[in-house]
């Protein structure tokens, strides 16, 4: 029970004092998946695993569980790469019947980046180089139907929500872990988390580099230290571990699920004049002039300028994708990996055997043996994925390794049904109090009949004191206004705006008598009287003969 303890007293010394949270944390066993990334020319896909899991917060009123929010984070891992994909975020807007005082920072927040910082040092490895991957779109649900009719929900604008996901991703970067202090990392494991490098990057299409910019919490922007990290209008996609820089572009981009850059990468693979190179028809490269490779989009850059008139990227909306790279220390020099091998020398390669059973063996190797049956991922990209439905049965010598599978914290199940449950839950109602705590109710019980545990999930007791603005400690933002200013921040006006005092209805009289005022004045009432132009400042109109 340690890594649960370990989440649930991560949690508890980060929320407000004294409030009770409910939560319930689902997860699937990896299981088999296709590859996120395009193969290149003459290489087949990468092996890659996909594991989801599915965070819910509740909290009590009148003795009714009602949730709150829940995030759910898809997790692809490879032979060199592990990707934390945050596929959806949402809330109910019942979080208001907490009554927290307005100082409070967001437990939304703080539950998010904790939740993520939590899976961080769960997954990071020795050797692996991690990513967390998000794309923020304003929308008014995702995951609880109906509740925008809740008249407590605020709903983001596009800004706003880029803001919001890069205030929850900055205290995730120095170490991995939102508050390095926290009892809940233990000194063993702070000695296996390998030692890393974490940068953040941001592309806002259609934003230049002052704009991205300001999308920044305050607090980085006024921090050189901090800012360093953070890299606006630039994507780490070539720099990624296992990736070469002389890929062709649509081997660098990942396809994820309901992603506005994957649509558009699946639509520019139309321009390929032969088969893709991750699908099983074989063909020499030799035979194309660019194999592998658009016709309209040569460079990232230029792939970036083109998101920019997409539809959902353009119509007065914005799009922001964010990612937050974790690069280990011994992975800092490491030259192995997709595409590293120059591709004149790969097209010499010989091709994979294949034996009577039409089962792919490496060359020179021993006979493969089918791999054990998985469960159907629910997350299989869009229909427009360009490969066959027998590729999870070849078998790569670099296999994705990973952490212990077991997870305390969090309910396990096959991936039908959490499949099954992430269909009822969408087809709930959380339109007003009474309908929304029969759903939670619903939700909660149904997921424990599948599970075969009816009291399932655990309760947290905020352990925070929340003092002064909100600040907090451990690099916490605190609430930002309307004009970016800090909540409880003194105005110092500077001494060019510091405003007059309002000379009197007897000094105005003497200034128009004497023909220098401006003739503005007010009357004895208060109301503003009529302005008179003194007999010098009239400019007379020239004659015209």
């Amino acid at each position: 029970m340690a890594e649960r303890s370990s989440l649930k007293t991560k949690l508890a010394a980060s929320l407000p004092r004294d409030h009770h949270f409910i939560i319930h944390h689902l997860a699937t066993p990896p299981t088999s998946s296709p590859a996120i990334y395009s193969a290149p020319p003459g290489e087949r896909p990468e092996k890659t695993t996909c594991e989801s899991h599915f965070l819910s917060i509740a909290i009590h009123h009148n003795d009714r569980q009602i949730q709150v929010f829940a995030l759910e984070i898809l997790i692809y891992a490879t032979h060199h790469l592990t990707t934390l994909f945050v596929s959806k975020a949402d809330s109910t807007g019942y979080i208001h019947l907490l009554n927290l005082p307005k100082a409070t920072p967001s437990p939304l927040k703080t539950i998010s980046s904790i939740f993520i910082a939590h899976l961080i040092e769960h997954h990071q490895q020795k050797g692996r180089q991690l990513v967390v991957s998000l794309f923020a779109r304003a929308q008014d649900q995702y995951l609880f139907p109906g509740s925008i009719e809740n008249s407590g929900k605020h709903v983001l604008d596009d800004r706003g929500l880029i803001k919001w996901w890069c205030r929850v991703l900055e205290p995730v970067l120095p170490s991995g872990n939102p508050d390095p202090q926290s009892p809940g990392s233990s000194p063993e494991r702070k000695k296996k988390t390998p030692k890393s490098t974490a940068k953040a990057y941001l592309r806002v299409p259609s934003c230049d580099l002052h704009e991205t910019r300001s999308f920044f919490p305050p607090h980085v922007r006024r921090t050189p230290s901090l800012l360093a990290k953070w890299h606006p209008n630039r994507d780490p996609l070539r720099d990624l571990a296992g990736r070469s820089p002389t890929l062709p572009e649509r081997c660098l981009i990942p396809r994820f699920p309901d992603d506005p850059k994957s649509r558009f990468v699946e639509e520019l693979d139309e321009e390929l004049t032969e088969p893709p190179p991750d699908s099983q028809t074989q063909k020499s490269p030799s035979k194309g002039k660019r194999p592998g490779r658009w016709k309209s989009v040569r460079s990232l850059e230029q792939f970036w300028e083109l998101m920019a008139f997409r539809q959902e990227c353009s119509s007065g909306r914005l799009v922001g994708f964010l990612w937050a790279v974790f690069t280990p220390s011994d992975t800092e020099d490491r030259g192995s990996g997709i595409g590293q091998v120059p591709f004149a020398e790969r097209v010499k390669r010989k091709p994979h055997k294949t034996d009577s059973a039409g089962t792919l063996a490496p060359t020179g190797g021993a006979p493969s043996t089918p791999p054990a049956e998985h469960p159907v991922d629910p997350h299989r990209l869009d229909a427009g994925y360009q490969g066959s439905s027998s590729e999870t049965n070849v078998r790569t010598l670099e296999a994705p390794t990973h952490p212990p599978p077991a997870k305390p914290s969090a309910l396990v199940l096959p991936a039908r049904h959490y499949a099954r449950i992430n269909r009822l839950l969408l087809s709930l109602d959380y339109a007003n109090l009474d309908i929304a705590a029969e759903s939670s109710k619903r939700w909660i019980e149904d997921v424990g009949m599948c599970a075969g545990k009816e009291d399932w999930g655990f309760e947290v007791v905020g352990e925070k004191e929340i003092v002064g603005n909100g600040d907090g400690d451990g690099g916490e933002v605190a609430n930002i206004g309307a004009e970016g200013k800090r909540v409880g921040e003194a105005n110092v006006l500077g001494m060019g705006l510091v405003r007059k005092k309002k000379r009197g209805v007897e000094d105005d009289k003497a200034s128009l008598a004497a023909g220098t005022g401006t003739g503005s004045k007010e009357v004895e009432d208060g109301s503003a009287g009529v302005n008179v132009l003194a007999t010098g400042l009239l400019r007379k109109k020239p004659k015209v003969k």
